[in-house]
């Protein structure tokens, strides 16, 4: 039918559905890795706490497991060329396994510290470890340009509605395991951690199925294989194609000579494209780590006094919320670009962040919530597509890895923070900093890169 086909490609469908098998793969695995977070996310602040864990040490806890990723990212993601971009992979989800499992048999502090630092579990409900960075070099490697939005929204989309659906789980889980199995609270929890070790064995497995064409030399090595000019040899016309490009005196052009790079492989125009978008990108994650979304939770589970089931259904709503986003996020990004969606998508989202603290009501504060979440994702897709068509392809793997580093190191600041405020009852200064910081990045974000003529 017309009408559905128009739908469809309205919303990206018909180029994921033409989309090649590994890219299929990289958002089926972010999916299942999404889950586990969300489901990890949900009860790690209230696990710890329930370990008579201080609100500071958790803060402090949540601080030290990002800082503790960001060298471990970076080198895993400087390097994911090299090395391999599928076995680095592999060994991220080997991490993300073995977190899983001390986290459900060990109740010391130092112990889940270790494995949080080391290994892969995220504090904050987002992304952490090697895997995003590397992902999306590869989907932009796989996908065309003009593709590269709508494609990203889709990995969007199904990483949130992944988390969601995380959410949802753990919060059911833990409280039928509690009111109708009689398992105690902290036993509830660490059946959750065995789950999350299980999502890193099926991601694991799926990362295996990749193929060859998702490293960097992978698109290279299937010209060696097809040259150019051997199809036309086969009609005749071979000697027709050049070998080298002559100049205007008959002579062979000049090879264009690489530009010199630094110590990490990026040339001085790319270099000081990183630096202005790590800047910006540092204050929009600063701000996010004054609120990470095991804080919100808390801050929900102690303010209205909620169950857990009321948790999970509460913030499975937002997410699915704004998984369905990332779809209008497309759609705006093909009219107005991706810049302007990013500003103008996510300026709300921080607005109603910011106001959420002065909700005397679980029905107000969840409206905040909810129509935060409307918006508060809507940046994503366009702001990987914007980077993957800004930085050249040679770097954008190690650029997509130092932006990382740099937001989690931003980030890692805030729930030390966060966790001091709380443990004062000044949590909801947490959200009124974070909403007015994450309004000064849209707004800055437009004034620096709404002309740019890449984006």
């Amino acid at each position: 039918m017309p009408i559905l086909q128009s739908i469809a490609d309205e919303i990206g469908l018909s180029i994921l559905s033409k989309a090649p098998r590994d890219a299929h793969l990289l958002i089926l695995q972010r999916g299942f890795r999404l889950v586990a977070y969300g489901q990890s996310t949900l009860v790690l602040v209230q696990y710890l706490n329930k370990l008579n864990i201080s609100d500071f040490r958790i803060g402090l806890f949540m601080t030290l497991t990002l800082v503790g990723d960001v060298l471990g990212s970076l080198v895993l993601t400087l390097f994911a060329d090299k090395w391999g971009r599928r076995k680095v992979l592999t060994i991220g989800c080997g991490l993300m396994v073995s977190s899983g499992l001390v986290f459900c048999t060990s109740g010391s502090y130092f112990i889940l510290l270790l494995a949080a630092i080391f290994g892969v579990i995220s504090p904050s409900g987002n992304e952490i470890g090697p895997f995003k960075a590397i992902e999306e070099s590869t989907l932009a490697t796989l996908i065309p340009k003009e593709h590269r939005s709508t494609i990203f929204a889709w990995y969007g989309l199904f990483s949130a509605f992944s988390a969601s659906l995380g959410s949802l789980t753990a919060g059911h889980i833990t409280q039928y395991l509690q009111n109708e199995a009689f398992w105690s609270e902290i036993d509830s929890y660490r059946f959750v951690f065995a789950m999350y070790a299980m999502w890193g064995i099926i991601k694991g497995g799926l990362t295996l199925l990749l193929s060859d064409r998702c490293e960097v030399d992978g698109a290279s090595a299937q010209q060696k294989a097809n040259p150019p000019g051997e199809e036309n040899s086969r009609d005749g016309t071979a000697d027709q194609v050049p070998l080298l490009e002559r100049g205007e005196n008959g002579q062979p052009a000049p090879i264009p000579k690489e530009p010199p790079r630094n110590a990490l492989g990026l040339t001085q125009e790319t270099k000081e494209k990183v630096i202005t978008l790590g800047l910006l990108f540092g204050l929009d994650n600063t701000a996010s780590g004054l609120v990470p979304l095991s804080f919100v939770i808390y801050y929900f589970s102690t303010r209205f006094s909620l169950d857990p089931g009321t948790l999970g259904t509460t913030f499975f709503t937002t997410s699915v919320v704004a998984a369905l986003s990332n779809l209008v996020a497309a759609s705006l990004s093909r009219r107005i670009g991706n810049v302007k969606t990013m500003a103008f998508t996510h300026l709300p989202s921080a607005v109603f962040l910011s106001m959420i603290p002065l909700a005397s009501t679980f029905t107000v504060a969840r409206a905040l919530l909810i129509a935060r979440f409307c918006t508060a994702q809507m940046d994503g897709a366009p702001r990987s597509a914007f980077l993957a068509n800004y930085i050249p392809d040679k770097e954008r793997t190690s650029v997509m890895g130092i932006i990382n580093v740099v937001k989690t190191i931003c980030q890692s600041f805030g729930p030390s923070v966060t966790g001091y405020l709380a443990g004062r009852g000044w949590i909801r200064f947490s959200f009124m900093a974070a909403g007015a910081m994450k309004a000064s990045y849209d707004l800055m974000i437009l004034y620096f890169f709404s002309k740019a003529s890449i984006q």
